[in-house]
Protein backbone atom coordinates (compact mmCIF):
# COMPACT_ATOMS: atom_id res chain seq x y z
CA UNK A 1 0.00 0.00 0.00
CA UNK A 2 3.03 2.22 0.64
CA UNK A 3 3.85 1.95 -2.78
CA UNK A 4 0.88 2.26 -4.70
CA UNK A 5 0.49 5.86 -2.31
CA UNK A 6 4.04 6.73 -3.04
CA UNK A 7 3.35 6.34 -7.17
CA UNK A 8 -0.07 8.21 -6.52
CA UNK A 9 1.53 10.87 -4.47
CA UNK A 10 4.46 11.75 -7.75
CA UNK A 11 2.00 11.46 -10.41
CA UNK A 12 -0.01 14.32 -8.39
CA UNK A 13 3.04 16.40 -8.26
CA UNK A 14 3.06 16.31 -11.64
CA UNK A 15 -0.55 16.72 -12.47
CA UNK A 16 0.59 19.90 -9.95
CA UNK A 17 3.27 20.97 -12.24
CA UNK A 18 1.46 20.73 -15.33
CA UNK A 19 -1.23 22.99 -13.44
CA UNK A 20 1.35 25.96 -12.67
CA UNK A 21 2.88 25.86 -16.12
CA UNK A 22 -0.69 26.32 -17.72
CA UNK A 23 -1.18 29.31 -14.91
CA UNK A 24 1.42 30.49 -15.75
CA UNK A 25 1.06 30.07 -19.84
CA UNK A 26 -2.38 31.73 -19.53
CA UNK A 27 -1.14 34.60 -17.98
CA UNK A 28 1.93 35.62 -19.74
CA UNK A 29 0.29 36.04 -22.90
CA UNK A 30 -2.86 35.22 -25.09
CA UNK A 31 -4.01 31.43 -26.08
CA UNK A 32 -5.33 31.67 -29.24
CA UNK A 33 -5.92 27.65 -29.95
CA UNK A 34 -5.92 26.36 -26.36
CA UNK A 35 -4.92 27.62 -22.61
CA UNK A 36 -1.45 26.26 -23.37
CA UNK A 37 -0.17 26.94 -27.32
CA UNK A 38 -0.71 30.38 -29.14
CA UNK A 39 2.04 29.63 -31.57
CA UNK A 40 2.15 27.20 -34.48
CA UNK A 41 5.44 25.69 -33.82
CA UNK A 42 6.59 23.90 -37.24
CA UNK A 43 8.16 21.26 -34.70
CA UNK A 44 4.93 19.63 -33.83
CA UNK A 45 1.31 19.11 -34.09
CA UNK A 46 0.36 22.53 -32.38
CA UNK A 47 -3.02 23.25 -34.56
CA UNK A 48 -6.42 22.05 -34.76
CA UNK A 49 -6.24 21.66 -38.50
CA UNK A 50 -2.74 19.61 -38.00
CA UNK A 51 -4.38 17.57 -35.43
CA UNK A 52 -7.35 16.53 -37.86
CA UNK A 53 -4.74 15.74 -40.36
CA UNK A 54 -2.61 13.64 -37.94
CA UNK A 55 -5.70 11.69 -36.25
CA UNK A 56 -7.60 11.10 -39.49
CA UNK A 57 -5.14 11.70 -42.52
CA UNK A 58 -1.38 10.87 -41.33
CA UNK A 59 -0.23 9.75 -44.69
CA UNK A 60 -0.84 13.37 -46.65
CA UNK A 61 2.01 14.58 -44.11
CA UNK A 62 5.40 15.04 -45.56
CA UNK A 63 8.43 11.88 -44.31
CA UNK A 64 10.11 14.74 -42.31
CA UNK A 65 6.75 15.87 -40.23
CA UNK A 66 6.43 12.20 -39.60
CA UNK A 67 9.86 11.61 -38.51
CA UNK A 68 9.15 14.50 -35.73
CA UNK A 69 5.87 13.30 -34.59
CA UNK A 70 7.03 9.92 -34.28
CA UNK A 71 10.09 10.69 -32.17
CA UNK A 72 7.74 13.10 -29.98
CA UNK A 73 6.57 11.24 -26.31
CA UNK A 74 3.38 13.56 -26.76
CA UNK A 75 2.38 12.82 -30.60
CA UNK A 76 -1.14 13.01 -31.60
CA UNK A 77 -0.44 9.90 -34.27
CA UNK A 78 -1.76 6.87 -33.78
CA UNK A 79 0.88 4.08 -34.33
CA UNK A 80 1.31 0.36 -34.37
CA UNK A 81 4.86 -0.87 -33.70
CA UNK A 82 6.36 -4.84 -34.07
CA UNK A 83 9.67 -4.68 -32.95
CA UNK A 84 12.39 -7.81 -32.72
CA UNK A 85 15.62 -7.73 -29.98
CA UNK A 86 18.00 -10.28 -30.35
CA UNK A 87 20.41 -10.27 -26.88
CA UNK A 88 23.72 -11.83 -26.93
CA UNK A 89 24.79 -13.10 -23.15
CA UNK A 90 27.92 -13.41 -21.06
CA UNK A 91 29.12 -14.13 -18.16
CA UNK A 92 30.95 -16.73 -15.73
CA UNK A 93 28.07 -19.04 -15.67
CA UNK A 94 29.04 -22.25 -17.09
CA UNK A 95 28.30 -21.89 -21.57
CA UNK A 96 27.06 -18.19 -20.20
CA UNK A 97 29.22 -16.80 -23.38
CA UNK A 98 27.33 -17.40 -26.54
CA UNK A 99 23.64 -17.44 -25.30
CA UNK A 100 21.11 -15.61 -27.51
CA UNK A 101 17.44 -14.63 -26.66
CA UNK A 102 15.40 -13.28 -28.83
CA UNK A 103 11.57 -11.58 -28.05
CA UNK A 104 9.31 -10.08 -30.53
CA UNK A 105 6.57 -7.16 -29.22
CA UNK A 106 3.82 -5.22 -30.36
CA UNK A 107 2.89 -1.85 -28.96
CA UNK A 108 -0.40 -0.33 -30.49
CA UNK A 109 -0.48 3.63 -29.37
CA UNK A 110 -4.05 5.01 -30.11
CA UNK A 111 -4.05 9.08 -28.26
CA UNK A 112 -6.45 10.68 -26.64
CA UNK A 113 -6.39 14.39 -27.50
CA UNK A 114 -7.91 15.94 -24.64
CA UNK A 115 -7.10 19.58 -26.53
CA UNK A 116 -8.41 19.96 -29.97
CA UNK A 117 -4.87 21.19 -31.12
CA UNK A 118 -3.49 17.91 -30.04
CA UNK A 119 -0.80 19.56 -27.73
CA UNK A 120 -2.46 17.50 -24.76
CA UNK A 121 -2.79 13.56 -24.80
CA UNK A 122 -4.26 10.79 -22.69
CA UNK A 123 -2.37 8.12 -23.21
CA UNK A 124 -3.05 4.04 -22.48
CA UNK A 125 -0.45 1.64 -24.11
CA UNK A 126 -0.07 -1.94 -23.89
CA UNK A 127 2.74 -3.70 -24.89
CA UNK A 128 2.61 -7.50 -25.41
CA UNK A 129 5.72 -9.62 -25.80
CA UNK A 130 6.79 -13.28 -27.22
CA UNK A 131 9.60 -15.06 -26.24
CA UNK A 132 10.84 -16.80 -29.38
CA UNK A 133 14.13 -17.72 -27.50
CA UNK A 134 15.04 -16.94 -24.10
CA UNK A 135 18.13 -18.91 -22.22
CA UNK A 136 17.70 -20.02 -18.51
CA UNK A 137 20.20 -21.69 -16.47
CA UNK A 138 19.33 -24.63 -14.75
CA UNK A 139 21.03 -24.87 -11.34
CA UNK A 140 20.25 -27.97 -10.60
CA UNK A 141 21.34 -29.48 -13.64
CA UNK A 142 24.55 -26.79 -14.54
CA UNK A 143 23.43 -25.71 -17.46
CA UNK A 144 21.37 -23.42 -19.75
CA UNK A 145 17.95 -24.47 -21.50
CA UNK A 146 15.82 -22.20 -23.83
CA UNK A 147 12.23 -21.46 -23.39
CA UNK A 148 9.35 -20.36 -25.91
CA UNK A 149 6.69 -18.59 -24.03
CA UNK A 150 4.71 -15.49 -23.83
CA UNK A 151 5.63 -12.53 -21.65
CA UNK A 152 3.99 -10.33 -19.06
CA UNK A 153 2.06 -7.50 -20.72
CA UNK A 154 3.54 -4.29 -20.12
CA UNK A 155 1.11 -1.02 -19.90
CA UNK A 156 1.49 2.71 -19.00
CA UNK A 157 -1.35 5.09 -18.72
CA UNK A 158 -0.02 8.98 -19.06
CA UNK A 159 -0.93 12.23 -19.72
CA UNK A 160 1.07 14.69 -21.84
CA UNK A 161 1.47 18.07 -22.73
CA UNK A 162 3.19 20.18 -25.15
CA UNK A 163 4.03 23.81 -24.70
CA UNK A 164 5.08 26.61 -27.38
CA UNK A 165 8.63 26.32 -26.50
CA UNK A 166 9.42 23.11 -27.54
CA UNK A 167 9.38 21.73 -23.84
CA UNK A 168 7.17 18.28 -23.28
CA UNK A 169 6.24 16.88 -20.17
CA UNK A 170 4.45 13.94 -19.79
CA UNK A 171 3.64 11.79 -16.35
CA UNK A 172 1.71 8.66 -15.72
CA UNK A 173 1.60 4.97 -13.76
CA UNK A 174 3.60 2.04 -15.64
CA UNK A 175 3.08 -1.81 -14.50
CA UNK A 176 3.44 -5.01 -15.95
CA UNK A 177 0.62 -7.47 -16.02
CA UNK A 178 1.49 -11.81 -15.10
CA UNK A 179 0.51 -13.98 -17.96
CA UNK A 180 1.42 -16.63 -15.42
CA UNK A 181 3.48 -18.55 -18.34
CA UNK A 182 7.08 -20.23 -17.88
CA UNK A 183 9.02 -16.52 -18.21
CA UNK A 184 5.97 -15.15 -16.06
CA UNK A 185 7.44 -12.66 -13.15
CA UNK A 186 4.41 -14.23 -11.53
CA UNK A 187 4.17 -10.63 -10.72
CA UNK A 188 1.70 -7.59 -10.63
CA UNK A 189 3.79 -4.58 -10.89
CA UNK A 190 3.40 -0.57 -10.53
CA UNK A 191 5.20 3.06 -10.25
CA UNK A 192 5.67 6.16 -11.50
CA UNK A 193 6.77 7.53 -14.73
CA UNK A 194 7.79 10.63 -15.94
CA UNK A 195 9.21 12.42 -19.52
CA UNK A 196 10.88 15.89 -19.82
CA UNK A 197 11.88 16.25 -23.54
CA UNK A 198 12.54 19.46 -25.61
CA UNK A 199 11.66 19.07 -29.85
CA UNK A 200 12.48 21.55 -32.55
CA UNK A 201 12.57 21.08 -36.09
CA UNK A 202 16.42 19.57 -35.55
CA UNK A 203 16.00 17.07 -33.21
CA UNK A 204 14.66 15.87 -29.68
CA UNK A 205 16.15 15.39 -26.14
CA UNK A 206 14.46 13.52 -23.59
CA UNK A 207 14.86 11.66 -20.27
CA UNK A 208 12.58 8.73 -19.06
CA UNK A 209 12.73 8.12 -15.56
CA UNK A 210 10.51 5.04 -14.43
CA UNK A 211 10.19 3.06 -11.55
CA UNK A 212 8.30 -0.29 -10.67
CA UNK A 213 7.44 -1.99 -7.24
CA UNK A 214 6.28 -5.59 -6.59
CA UNK A 215 2.79 -4.61 -5.80
CA UNK A 216 1.03 -8.42 -5.34
CA UNK A 217 2.15 -11.88 -6.52
CA UNK A 218 4.79 -14.44 -5.66
CA UNK A 219 8.06 -14.26 -5.57
CA UNK A 220 11.04 -12.36 -4.47
CA UNK A 221 10.20 -8.68 -4.54
CA UNK A 222 10.68 -6.57 -7.37
CA UNK A 223 12.34 -3.03 -7.39
CA UNK A 224 13.98 -1.36 -10.18
CA UNK A 225 14.61 1.67 -11.44
CA UNK A 226 14.83 2.80 -15.36
CA UNK A 227 16.41 6.16 -16.81
CA UNK A 228 15.71 6.35 -20.74
CA UNK A 229 18.08 9.07 -21.99
CA UNK A 230 16.84 10.10 -25.27
CA UNK A 231 18.78 12.19 -28.30
CA UNK A 232 17.96 12.09 -31.84
CA UNK A 233 19.16 14.44 -34.88
CA UNK A 234 16.59 15.39 -37.38
CA UNK A 235 18.86 14.45 -40.87
CA UNK A 236 16.06 15.32 -43.55
CA UNK A 237 14.09 13.10 -46.17
CA UNK A 238 12.89 11.05 -43.21
CA UNK A 239 16.15 10.26 -41.85
CA UNK A 240 16.76 10.18 -37.86
CA UNK A 241 19.87 9.03 -35.60
CA UNK A 242 20.60 9.14 -32.40
CA UNK A 243 20.86 7.35 -29.18
CA UNK A 244 17.98 5.85 -27.04
CA UNK A 245 20.21 4.53 -23.74
CA UNK A 246 17.94 2.95 -21.11
CA UNK A 247 20.06 2.43 -17.84
CA UNK A 248 18.48 0.00 -15.03
CA UNK A 249 19.29 -0.45 -11.53
CA UNK A 250 17.66 -2.96 -9.67
CA UNK A 251 17.41 -2.16 -5.99
CA UNK A 252 17.35 -5.63 -5.06
CA UNK A 253 20.23 -7.11 -6.34
CA UNK A 254 22.40 -3.73 -6.12
CA UNK A 255 22.60 -4.43 -10.02
CA UNK A 256 23.15 -1.79 -12.83
CA UNK A 257 22.60 -2.71 -16.43
CA UNK A 258 24.23 0.44 -18.43
CA UNK A 259 24.06 0.55 -22.24
CA UNK A 260 25.17 2.44 -25.28
CA UNK A 261 23.35 2.78 -27.84
CA UNK A 262 23.28 4.01 -31.34
CA UNK A 263 19.81 4.23 -33.25
CA UNK A 264 18.50 4.91 -36.84
CA UNK A 265 15.39 5.51 -38.15
CA UNK A 266 13.62 6.27 -41.71
CA UNK A 267 9.99 6.95 -42.21
CA UNK A 268 9.22 5.35 -45.70
CA UNK A 269 5.93 4.97 -47.58
CA UNK A 270 4.08 1.59 -48.03
CA UNK A 271 1.08 2.60 -50.09
CA UNK A 272 -0.64 5.18 -48.66
CA UNK A 273 0.61 4.13 -45.55
CA UNK A 274 3.81 6.07 -43.45
CA UNK A 275 6.12 3.23 -41.63
CA UNK A 276 8.90 4.41 -39.49
CA UNK A 277 12.47 1.40 -40.04
CA UNK A 278 14.15 1.49 -36.85
CA UNK A 279 17.92 -0.21 -36.55
CA UNK A 280 19.19 -0.60 -33.13
CA UNK A 281 22.45 -1.40 -31.72
CA UNK A 282 23.13 -2.01 -27.72
CA UNK A 283 26.58 -2.41 -25.98
CA UNK A 284 26.64 -3.29 -22.43
CA UNK A 285 29.20 -1.59 -20.42
CA UNK A 286 27.90 -3.00 -16.96
CA UNK A 287 25.73 -6.07 -16.32
CA UNK A 288 25.93 -8.85 -13.99
CA UNK A 289 28.77 -10.54 -13.58
CA UNK A 290 27.22 -14.55 -13.61
CA UNK A 291 24.93 -13.60 -16.52
CA UNK A 292 23.80 -10.61 -18.46
CA UNK A 293 23.47 -8.93 -22.32
CA UNK A 294 26.92 -8.35 -23.67
CA UNK A 295 24.67 -6.15 -27.01
CA UNK A 296 21.58 -6.60 -28.48
CA UNK A 297 20.07 -5.98 -31.90
CA UNK A 298 17.12 -4.16 -32.34
CA UNK A 299 14.77 -3.88 -35.63
CA UNK A 300 11.55 -2.49 -35.85
CA UNK A 301 8.69 -1.52 -37.86
CA UNK A 302 5.95 1.31 -36.71
CA UNK A 303 2.86 1.82 -39.47
CA UNK A 304 1.09 5.17 -38.52
CA UNK A 305 -3.07 4.51 -39.17
CA UNK A 306 -5.97 6.45 -38.39
CA UNK A 307 -6.97 7.07 -34.57
CA UNK A 308 -9.89 4.89 -35.28
CA UNK A 309 -10.69 4.43 -31.65
CA UNK A 310 -10.96 7.98 -30.83
CA UNK A 311 -12.79 8.69 -34.02
CA UNK A 312 -15.34 5.89 -32.88
CA UNK A 313 -15.73 7.35 -29.34
CA UNK A 314 -15.96 10.82 -30.18
CA UNK A 315 -19.05 10.49 -32.95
Amino acid sequence: MFRVLNSIIFVGFFAGAFATAANAEAVLGDRVNSAFNAIDNPAQTDTIAEAATAADQPHTLSTDDLARELNNPNSVLSSLTLKNVTTFYGGDLPDADGQVGNYFQFQPVFPFPLTADGTRNFYVRPAFTLFTHQPTFDASRGRFGSEFSLGDVGFDVAVGQSFDSGLIAVAGIQGTLPVFSELSGDQLRLGPEAVLAYINKAGVLAVFPQHQWTVAGNGADYSSTTLEIIATKFLGNGWSAGTDSKIAYDWEADQWTIPINATIKKVVRLGNTPVQLSAAFDYYVERNDSFGPDFGLTFSVTPTVPNFIYNALKN
